[in-house]
């Protein structure tokens, strides 16, 4: 079977312990290679799980929670390219932080719905 190219933006809200009126997201571009979308969608919840695992260990007074999946689309083979590498991050203050949760929620539901039709 054929491997393509897929980028997914990861989505993490970190909780700082020492300031809970801050609401802080992590958002990190990421390539993966896979087989299919379903294989790519499994493979981003798995780099999403080890990002935690990560930072919820090293980081003081900061606690990460996976939001979910921002964008998730098909690309054409980049020209310098690693499986997983992380293309662009930006860490944002958003001042609605509930309402941003929601969406995020929303495209997830939405996303596996996609997935599951096309397995």
């Amino acid at each position: 079977m054929k491997q393509g190219w897929f980028l997914t933006e990861l989505v993490y809200r970190i909780h700082n312990m020492n300031s809970p009126a801050v609401h802080q997201f992590d958002k990190q571009m990421r390539l993966i290679k896979a087989s299919s979308a379903r294989e790519a969608y499994q493979s981003a919840l798995v780099m999403a799980s080890h990002e935690l695992d990560r930072r919820n260990i090293a980081e003081d007074g900061l606690q990460w929670e996976f939001a979910g999946i921002g964008i998730f689309q098909t690309i054409e083979k980049p020209e310098q390219s690693v499986d997983n590498m992380e293309l662009h991050y930006t860490v944002d203050n958003a001042g609605a932080a509930r309402e941003h949760m929601l969406s995020l929620r929303e495209r997830q539901a939405s996303l596996q719905m996609l997935i599951a039709q096309t397995a």
